[in-house]
């Protein structure tokens, strides 16, 4: 009753307990949603970054071999696939020893955040999303290359 009367002004409002409890724990959930999926993404660009520029310089590294390959007759997709190849490499170890970590130490921090198997593997697919598309740079620079460079030219 008291409720109701208090509904009846404009700028008043009540609520019972279970429904502050609700609005409390929606907001807090729903917030801290929002950091973890800005968070994730902020890594992931930068991850995709540094994958980047890490298969870039390999490749860099390895023009005059890419440029031999291409000189016997390798094919474009061998290339790309070694490229390719290298960046998976990369993510799946990576992937792999942050996934030790994490359920190692996980047990000394004082607020946790559980992920559910199917988060895992989602994870997992945009780690490997992320190195294919980030090996574009070093697939790009590969094609390139000039057979005649693996001999001077």
């Amino acid at each position: 009753s008291v409720a109701e009367a208090a509904r009846r002004w404009k700028h008043l409002a009540a609520m019972s307990q279970t429904e502050q409890e609700l609005i409390l724990t929606q907001s807090v959930v729903e917030r801290a949603r929002k950091q973890i999926g800005l968070f994730t993404g902020l890594l992931l660009i930068v991850s995709a970054v540094i994958i980047a520029l890490i298969l870039y310089t390999m490749t860099m590294d390895k023009l005059r071999e890419i440029a031999t390959l291409k000189l016997i007759g390798a094919p474009d997709r061998t290339i790309v696939g070694l490229i390719l190849q290298q960046a998976l490499a990369m993510g799946t170890i990576g992937f792999g020893f942050g996934a030790i970590l994490i359920t190692s130490i996980k047990d000394y921090f004082p607020r946790r955040v559980v992920l559910q198997p199917e988060d895992g593997l989602a994870l997992a697919a945009a780690v490997i999303l992320v190195c294919v598309l980030s090996s574009a740079l070093g697939v790009r620079l590969a094609l390139k290359i000039d057979p005649a460079t693996a001999i001077g030219g």
